[in-house]
């Protein structure tokens, strides 16, 4: 009887495991886009960002200079083509806002007394378009 449930239970367990939908790897993903985005930038560093669908992966590497220093970008769909060009910011950071927009900061020279010297931007990055933010 012991044996009859053992191997009823094991049974059960394959035939779940076998229906389960096969997943993609996230890790064999970024793999793809950080060996793609290393040819586009130039650089061994990459870090790769994908918006909250996964549609688009926001890959980027930032110089060792730390009094100036330069952030390469671009934005790659999941078959690893450049959705949006290469893009270089002085002094700038990069992130997502939403599925299809990229926010971009950056310091322009030096804040006069009560201004920033910030500049903001809204990037679609299925179109190019920029707004200042």
């Amino acid at each position: 009887m012991q044996l009859t449930t053992s191997i009823f239970l094991s049974f059960l367990m394959l035939l779940s495991m076998g229906c389960q939908s096969p997943k993609t790897d996230s890790s064999e993903i970024n793999k793809k886009m950080i060996s793609k985005a290393q040819s586009v930038l130039k650089s061994e560093n990459i870090e790769v960002i994908p918006n909250e669908k996964n549609t688009y992966y926001l890959c980027f590497s930032k110089s060792d200079n730390t009094i100036k220093q330069k952030l390469s970008f671009v934005v790659l769909d999941p078959k690893e083509n450049i959705i949006y060009p290469l893009k270089v910011l002085i002094d700038g950071k990069v992130s997502w806002l939403d599925e299809k927009h990229i926010k971009t900061s950056q310091k322009m020279g030096i804040a006069k007394k009560g201004e920033s010297n910030v500049l903001l931007y809204s990037i679609d990055v299925t179109t190019g378009q920029s707004t200042k933010l």
